[in-house]
């Protein structure tokens, strides 16, 4: 299975045509890094990827997918779904204009347009408010991690020193059920 929305190369002559034939591609990936700042650390055995704006990372379509590819979030709509979407992501139950989401002055809601969009593992129907970590689901099988840089580093400065991560993410997790709980209350 391939990752939504980027070129797949098997060998260095399929990227070398790849890079030939895809000029427009390559003008708009140079301005796309260039708009989005992002950190390479070494840190040892691995690669850290850090960036300063939100962005989301694609878990990729299934078992087979071996890429990590970071989205960035610009401010306004960002459309995602097959076809000419600012995101294309594909796989059973994604709609060609599957759902948008929108980035204003740092406060980022997606909205499911009617399609099936499940955050933290619940699915959502209506606009919700996307925190820092949550897990999207678009479709059945097109899974992505939500980053907000600028709130992660709020929430690390509101820890207590040695203060464990993982409380901060029981606590969004039970934010998030208990916001599901307040929509199924008012339907």
């Amino acid at each position: 299975m391939q990752d939504p929305g980027v070129p797949q190369a098997d060998s260095s002559e399929d990227m070398d045509g790849l890079n030939v034939n895809m000029p427009e591609c390559r003008g708009q990936i140079h301005q796309l890094l260039q708009s989005t700042p992002l950190d390479l650390i070494e840190t040892g055995k691995g690669l850290k990827f850090q960036a300063d704006r939100p962005h989301l990372v694609s878990l990729g379509s299934g078992r087979l997918s071996t890429a990590i590819t970071l989205l960035p979030l610009a401010e306004g709509r960002t459309t995602l779904g097959h076809g000419p979407m600012d995101i294309n992501i594909q796989g059973p139950g994604v709609a060609a204009q599957h759902c948008y989401i929108e980035h204003r002055s740092g406060v980022i809601t997606l909205h499911p347009c009617g399609n099936l969009c499940a955050v933290d593992g619940l699915q959502v129907t209506q606009p919700v408010r996307l925190s820092q970590g949550c897990m999207l689901c678009f479709g059945q099988s097109a899974f992505f991690r939500f980053n907000h840089p600028e709130e992660a580093f709020r929430m690390k400065s509101m820890m207590p020193p040695g203060g464990s991560s993982s409380t901060g993410t029981s606590t969004l997790c039970a934010g998030m059920e208990a916001a599901a709980d307040r929509t199924r209350l008012t339907r």
